[in-house]
């Protein structure tokens, strides 16, 4: 861009004339071709060599590639991943700029309905990978299933669960999803209309979330989910003793990717000794974490070598094991589990669920499918996380399938309805282990 002034144009963003007027007399000729490639700038709009067609289209390919040899799930998806790979050939060599590669490949990576899949990156445009509340559809409307009741700072005024989503942002809900920005998917797809229902109250980073929503009670209430605020942990983990000091209680706080945890749960297990029951919170547990994490932790409620899960990727199927932990905690253990408890968290919950003594009680959890790895794009220092391998449970169920036998149905906001059943059942279960023993 240039301002004029006679026959100088001068560049806005470097402060250089124009070569073709006073440039020559200030400089020789030799330097003016230096400056050309330091100082460039025109008046016509250019795609850059890095955004070339020829370019676009080589990398695309070695995505795909890249994408074919390690994603796990291809085979289930084959159909759909012809339509992706037909229709976004074709796409691809009009990219120009950074912003318009990234929102690319994020609608392509959005055709597969998988949350675990997505860039390493994003644009103001793009969807936020999660949200605190959750919905379902059912006979051509969609309702707002669960809340992140726990991680809320202040409770919702109304009871919201099970009201109507009406409308998004003034737009009519069901033409929202109708709309959305994927080409190949089956929409009518009972999957994929609840993954592209959450992926709209998600959002775009750069739009506002209202929710008009017909309560159950008939009224009409306006939910702004950027309203809802989460509440900020200082600490990896947060222990109390409850119930008269009979139930343990440690709540893991976003954490299972981070070290700290491990010794802090060396710290606080040994100040559970006099209590007769423990729970652990797993229900902000969104970011996932790591192995090298969660089975020192693990060991902590198992008294011999055990496997947790099971693993299926290109080249063999393998189990997972978990070694007892010097420090060991040998009483009831119930695990929470939510919408919210993600990736690691939900691996702990199904290693686990299998050892006795352990109940796991909650909801469906984030259901994020496979373990991942990060490749980069060819032309671009960023990439995408693709899973490499299923994960089952050690009995061979899929891991985003689990359901816990305790299930608790979520039907108010203004308590934590998970955690009182959990305590209830923790009395019951105490109650009938004294009766027998007593008889």
């Amino acid at each position: 861009m240039y301002k004029r002034c006679g026959c100088n144009r001068v560049c806005i963003y470097c402060g250089y004339r124009s070569v073709t007027c006073n440039l020559k007399k200030i400089v020789n000729k030799t330097y003016i071709f230096l400056l050309l490639i330091i100082f460039s700038c025109s008046t016509t709009k250019k795609v850059s060599t890095e955004y070339s067609s020829a370019n676009n289209i080589s990398e695309f390919n070695k995505f795909i590639e890249d994408f074919e040899k390690n994603y796990i799930y291809l085979t289930e998806k084959n159909e759909l991943w012809k339509c992706i790979k037909g229709t976004y050939s074709e796409k691809v060599g009009q990219i120009t700029t950074k912003f318009e590669h990234i929102l690319f490949y994020e609608n392509l990576l959005n055709e597969l309905y998988d949350n675990h899949i997505h860039l390493n990156t994003n644009t103001s445009q793009s969807y936020r990978l999660d949200t605190p509340i959750y919905v379902t559809n059912n006979n051509g409307k969609t309702y707002l299933k669960n809340v992140w009741q726990t991680q809320l700072k202040d409770t919702i005024k109304e009871n919201v669960i099970g009201a109507e989503i009406v409308t998004f942002n003034g737009i009519d809900f069901q033409e929202k999803i109708k709309d959305f920005t994927t080409i190949c998917q089956n929409k009518n797809d009972k999957k994929v209309r609840e993954w592209i229902a959450n992926k709209i109250v998600a959002g775009k980073r750069n739009e506002s979330r209202v929710l008009e929503l017909k309560l159950q009670n008939g009224k009409t209430f306006k939910l702004d989910i950027d309203s809802l605020k989460l509440r900020e942990e200082k600490f990896a983990l947060s222990p109390s003793i409850i119930e008269n000091k009979s139930i343990g209680l440690i709540r893991v706080n976003n954490t299972l990717g981070n070290q700290i945890l491990v010794k802090e749960f060396k710290r606080v297990i040994p100040q559970m000794d006099s209590t007769k029951a423990l729970i652990i919170d797993l229900r902000n547990t969104i970011s996932g974490g790591n192995t090298s994490v969660a089975k020192p932790i693990m060991g902590i409620f198992i008294n011999e070598k055990k496997p947790y899960q099971l693993y299926e990727n290109h080249k063999k199927e393998y189990l997972g094991y978990v070694k007892p932990n010097k420090l060991n905690y040998n009483k009831p253990v119930y695990i929470l589990v939510n919408r919210w408890t993600g990736s690691m968290g939900e691996g702990i919950a199904i290693g686990l669920n299998t050892v006795d003594g352990i109940e796991v009680i909650g909801t469906e959890m984030s259901r994020l499918a496979g373990g991942m790895k990060s490749i980069n794009f060819k032309n671009h220092n960023y990439g995408f996380q693709v899973s490499f391998e299923k994960i089952f449970d050690i009995n061979g169920n899929p891991r985003e399938e689990f359901i816990p036998k305790n299930y608790v149905e979520q039907t108010r906001t203004d308590t934590d309805e998970i955690l009182e059943y959990t305590i209830e059942r923790i009395k019951t279960v105490g109650k009938l282990v004294t009766d027998c023993t007593s008889q």
